[in-house]
C-alpha cells in the first residue's frame, strides 16, 4: 500500500473548525457511517454528541418540532460548540440538568443560549468535572497500584489496591531532624 492510499479525508462538515488539515492516517481514524467514511476521532464524538443533544431536544423538550425547526436547533447547537467556544459535552450536561432540575425552563432552542449561562448549571458542571476527575486519578492510582504489586510502597505513602491511601510520617526526634538538617 502506498502512502497516499494509507490517507483518508474527515466527512465530518465542521472538521476544518477543529483541525487544519482534513486529511489523517486511515490507522487513526474512526468509520463510520458508510462504506468510505472515517472522521477524526474527537470530530466523531463532537458529531455523536451533538446528535443526542439534538435527539433529547426533540424526545423530552419539545417533540413538535418541525424539520426547519429541528435545522434551527442543530444550527443554534453548532453556534454554541463552534462559534461560542462551549464543550460540546458542557452544553449536554447543561440540556439534561435542565430537564431534570429545572423541567418547563428550556422550551426553544434559542433557549440553550440561556441555560448554558445559568450560575446554578455551571456549579454543577464544575463539580461533575471535579467529581470525573478525582474518579480519573483514583483509577490511575488503582491501575499503578496492580501493577507495581497489591500493597506497595511508594515513598511516604502505601497505595493500597483497595482504594485507600495510608501516610506514615517519619518519626523525627528533634527539631533539627524536622529542618533536615
Amino acid at each position: 500500500m502506498t502512502k497516499q492510499q494509507n490517507l483518508v479525508h474527515c466527512r465530518y462538515p465542521k472538521c476544518n473548525l477543529l483541525h487544519e488539515s482534513t486529511e489523517l492516517s486511515k490507522d487513526c481514524a474512526i468509520k463510520g457511517g458508510g462504506k468510505n467514511s472515517y472522521y477524526h476521532p474527537d470530530c466523531y464524538h463532537t458529531m455523536q454528541t451533538i446528535n443526542q443533544i439534538r435527539d433529547i431536544f426533540v424526545q423530552q423538550i419539545n417533540p413538535l418540532l418541525t424539520g426547519k425547526q429541528i435545522g434551527m436547533l442543530v444550527s443554534t447547537i453548532n453556534n454554541i460548540v463552534f462559534t461560542k467556544g462551549v464543550d460540546v459535552y458542557c452544553l449536554q450536561f447543561a440540556v439534561e440538568y435542565f430537564i431534570h432540575n429545572k423541567p418547563g425552563a428550556l422550551k426553544h432552542p434559542q433557549g440553550l443560549h440561556y441555560i448554558i449561562q445559568d450560575r446554578d448549571m455551571i456549579s454543577a458542571w464544575k463539580k461533575e468535572q471535579d467529581k470525573r476527575i478525582r474518579q480519573q486519578m483514583r483509577d490511575e492510582l488503582k491501575r499503578q497500584a496492580e501493577v507495581i504489586g497489591n500493597d506497595v510502597e511508594v515513598g511516604e505513602f502505601n497505595l493500597t489496591t483497595d482504594n485507600s491511601f495510608n501516610y506514615k510520617p517519619n518519626k523525627k526526634s528533634r527539631f533539627s531532624s524536622v529542618l533536615g538538617v
